[in-house]
């Protein structure tokens, strides 16, 4: 099991130092264990092609490209000239080919733009690229403008900033693409959700229907907006569950009468419609599905009852809905709970697959043995080499099974997709006469001088307890003998909730594990005569689809931090990029003990200047006479500075000014006596525009020898 810490490296056609923060933010936030890391400046091909380079060095984490057509292009060449379209495909199919020849160790995002609304070639160079990238396992699409239109972005290109630092994004628009990659990133590593439980009466719609009558009830937009993500996410795989406090034959008339509704009756698996406590009814509705507290989402709009879910299941993702109605759509395309990248025909089927089981259950409870249920429900599984699109699943797997998982590898489609010619990789699928499984699990394994070492061992909960497992070694058995190896070993590390595969291990194996890592062996040939013996299990055991204890509790560490609070304040509160923005400032840093003392800056402009410097630099204090760069400052952060004196204080300064005036006082005692002479002559201007340009090379050459990784730190 890898032990490296996750890397976010970005890498791009423009200069990335200002999402660094963005992104870190977030992390903080939300406890994503990553760093961020960022690529040589615009250097995208050479990181997507040198096998030195930081894309393909990371091996834990994502990879991030952010690309603007208008770098791709020949300098000076105009955006509208009529050879853009054929000088966009070239790169379109460059682009392609280096994003196929890089290993997917990790997941890639592209992120393009955005660019300007109004360039159609542009924009259709955005969908073409989509398209050629469309199927790469783990390579992901984002067209910038969307993020631009869901963080409420107004003004998203800077050209004073692009002019001087190659940032060519507003303060808002970086915030918002910084945020859309944290939010990417944040979906993939967070643990699935698997039943979203929620409210009826003001949270579904407007009104109580044990007052208002089912005809009183108001459907608002928001309300619809909350029912379709819902419905989205049970398409998606995820259960819904149905909580309130009502009569029951109310609210099904609700969904039987009411004709304006996203959602029915028949979309809940599970209802607990009376007047008792929640938090009761979602512990039986999760042990009775066999899920996690720690896997549930509680969507309730009333305060008390979200109090209530919180202090008795802590573990719950507990999210409070708008009462305004007016908030809701905000509210629900900003609920981070509902993002999911990626979706696997067993996604699709799961509600099936639980209806499934509870038919499965009726059967084993009107069965007299274990062997009699087995032998009713006609089970056939198939361990076979994995087919064209299991990839998807097979990763998945690795991610969301944890009970029956033996070595707790986590892996990625690319890693995968990698497994040597020389490995044994195996799907496994099966189906009775309830229904499909779907592909349950998997078995990978390689020799090992005179051994088959089994890495990955992992079957999914729902198809435990019926012999499926036992199957698996015996393929590998097989297998070993038909390489004329002599054993077979199997790979185990303790984990939280992997207690059943080391059960089973230790039964199977007739040994215990030796701590939390070892390795469990047997010869060949008794491992391919393993075979399920029902007789030695009693009903007990089988793993139904309904378990009668509850999940185990989440460790306290996790259960301290409330998760759904953190989640609920994003959706409330940070909807859009000047809110973000204005929560990243206040989170700043101590200012540095400098050895010059603090000097306040004096009201004024000096008050102005260091209001600018104190959000560039994230300190809680700047002094009149403290040096720029011995706060933290950087030859990046300049550019930042001078567009806010543009945006807030009308001063279009160039570079020269700021390197020469390093302090507050400076620069404001320049700024204030600042006029330019009546009769200034035209080399006078040149002379001007040559230092510019010259202080604009050296910022650039600054920043680019930071970005390599000796100069300045990320």
């Amino acid at each position: 099991m890898s032990l490296a810490r996750p890397v976010i490296a970005l890498s791009g056609t423009w200069t990335l130092d200002p999402l660094a923060p963005v992104v870190g933010y977030w992390f903080d936030l939300l406890h994503v264990d990553a760093d961020v890391r960022l690529a040589p400046y615009a250097q995208v091909f050479q990181q997507l092609l040198d096998p030195d380079s930081t894309l393909r060095r990371n091996h834990a984490g994502a990879n991030v490209v952010c690309l603007r057509w208008e770098d791709l292009l020949p300098h000076g060449n105009a955006p509208g000239a009529d050879n853009t379209p054929a000088l966009l495909a070239a790169r379109i199919d460059e682009l392609h080919a280096a994003i196929i020849a890089l290993p997917h160790h990790v997941p890639c995002l592209v992120v393009v733009g955005p660019g300007d609304a109004a360039n159609r070639v542009f924009n259709e160079a955005t969908r073409a690229l989509s398209a050629r990238l469309a199927g790469i396992p783990e390579v992901h699409v984002q067209d910038g403008a969307d993020a631009m239109a869901g963080y409420r972005v107004g003004r998203v290109q800077d050209a004073a900033s692009d002019r001087f630092g190659h940032v060519p994004y507003t303060g808002d628009a970086l915030v918002a693409l910084g945020t859309a990659i944290a939010r990417w990133y944040a979906a993939r590593v967070r643990p699935p959700i698997k039943l979203f439980a929620v409210d009826a009466d003001h949270t579904l719609w407007s009104g109580v229907v044990g007052e208002q009558g089912v005809d009183g009830l108001r459907v608002d937009p928001g309300h619809l907006a909350l029912q379709r993500a819902l419905a989205a996410q049970a398409g998606a795989g995820a259960l819904l569950g149905l909580l309130s406090k009502n009569e029951e034959a109310d609210l099904r008339a609700v969904f039987t009468q009411r004709h304006d509704l996203a959602l029915g009756w028949q979309d809940f698996i599970a209802h607990r419609v009376d007047w008792n406590p929640k938090p009761d009814h979602l512990r039986d509705i999760a042990a009775a599905l066999g899920i996690g507290l720690d896997s549930v989402v509680f969507l309730d709009d009333n305060p008390l009852e979200c109090a209530q879910m919180r202090a008795a299941s802590p573990s719950t993702l507990t999210v409070r809905v708008p009462e305004d109605p007016q908030r809701l759509e905000a509210f629900v395309e900003h609920l981070w709970l509902f993002d999911r990248h990626a979706v696997t025909a067993e996604d699709r089927d799961r509600a099936a697959m639980y209806r499934d089981n509870a038919a499965r259950a009726d059967v084993l409870r009107g069965t007299t043995s274990l062997q009699a249920f087995l032998d009713g429900l006609e089970l056939v599984v198939d361990i076979d080499p994995p087919r064209p699109g299991d990839l998807p699943r097979l990763s998945q797997l690795t991610r969301r099974t944890n009970q029956f998982n033996a070595s707790l590898l986590r892996l990625q489609e690319g890693e995968l997709a990698a497994t040597g010619a020389h490995a044994f990789h195996r799907g496994v699928r099966a189906r009775d006469r309830f229904g499909d499984y779907g592909l349950v699990g998997q078995l990978r394994a390689s020799p090992q001088g005179g051994c088959l070492l089994v890495d990955l061992f992992m079957l999914s909960c729902r198809a435990l307890g019926r012999g499926i497992e036992h199957r698996m070694l015996a393929a590998a058995g097989a297998h070993a003998q038909a390489l004329g190896l002599a054993e077979v070993a199997v790979r185990f590390t303790a984990g939280e909730r992997n207690t059943p595969v080391r059960r089973f291990l230790e039964t199977v194996f007739a040994t215990a594990a030796d701590g939390d890592a070892c390795v469990f062996r047997m010869p060949a040939a008794q491992a391919a005569a393993v075979a399920f013996d029902a007789s030695a299990t009693d009903n007990g055991d089988i793993d139904d689809g309904a378990p009668a204890a509850a999940a185990p509790p989440v460790p306290a560490a996790n259960a301290a931090r409330d998760g759904g609070a953190v989640y609920e304040h994003i959706a409330h509160h940070l909807a859009t990029a000047a809110d973000i923005g204005r929560a990243i400032a206040a989170r700043s840093q101590p200012r540095p003990a400098l050895a010059t003392g603090f000097i306040a800056p004096a009201p004024g402009l000096e008050h102005a200047i260091a209001a600018i410097w104190r959000e560039v630099l994230r300190i809680d204090a700047a002094g009149a006479q403290d040096p720029f760069r011995e706060l933290g400052g950087k030859s990046i952060h300049l550019v930042q500075v001078h567009r806010l004196l543009l945006e807030r204080l009308g001063v279009d300064v160039d570079i020269t000014t700021l390197f020469q005036h390093p302090t507050v006082a400076s620069l404001a005692a320049h700024l204030s006596t600042r006029s330019a002479p009546a009769g200034v002559d035209a080399a006078q201007q040149r002379g001007r525009r040559m230092r510019e340009a010259h202080a604009r090379a050296a910022l650039l050459a600054a920043a680019r020898k930071h970005r390599l990784g000796n100069g300045e730190p990320a």
